[in-house]
């Protein structure tokens, strides 16, 4: 699904039919007001995509990189990683400590190694560009847009729809059982 699809969903969903027309001129034949209507869509989109991918939904991702002085820095990623899940040296899985800048390996290691680690989604810039989710994710493209429009109305300052909106996103996420449940620990009682 590309961002365009969850954009125009949400606008469809917001009764925008203005941002519905913008969204399929070309750059040059917008007005001044539509295009930053639409910027503040597609703002709304990379908000909502961040959620969903840091609170419900981890995008994980594997790569392959160098070990340098039993370090792997962070830097050799191609996304920004935010939970590092497994480190496979040689075929086995590797002991290894997170540090902010660099994973420390265990054993002394050398050459490359497979990581599997969770990240945060790049900045979508164009509506062209895909998401990083699929719909083999559980997050379709309505779910987004519910999420889009919420936030759209909390810019703009409308707190009653924003709440609906809301409510509707995070709905569809229990629905697909991506929501995670609060952990609630019980009083404790002093007899």
């Amino acid at each position: 699904m590309t961002v365009k699809e969850v954009v125009a969903l949400a606008a469809g969903c917001l009764g925008r039919e203005d941002l519905l027309s913008a969204l399929d001129k070309g750059e040059g034949e917008i007005s001044e007001e539509e295009k930053l209507e639409c910027d503040a869509l597609l703002r709304c989109y990379n908000f909502t995509e961040n959620e969903v991918a840091l609170d419900y939904c981890p995008i994980r991702r594997e790569e392959r990189v160098e070990i340098t002085e039993n370090k792997i820095y962070y830097t050799e990623f191609s996304q920004v990683p935010v939970n590092i899940r497994r480190v496979v040296c040689g075929g086995y899985l590797a002991r290894f400590v997170t540090y902010s800048a660099y994973i420390l390996m265990s054993d002394d290691r050398q050459g490359s190694a497979l990581v599997v680690y969770d990240c945060i989604p790049c900045t979508k810039n164009a509506f062209d560009e895909q998401s990083e989710f699929s719909e083999e994710s559980g997050v379709s493209a309505r779910l987004l847009a519910y999420g889009v429009a919420a936030q759209y109305c909390l810019v703009n300052g409308e707190n009653g729809r924003a709440a609906l909106w809301d409510k509707k996103f995070r709905d569809a996420l229990r629905a697909k059982n991506i929501f995670r449940r609060t952990v609630r620990v019980r009083s404790r009682r002093w007899v």
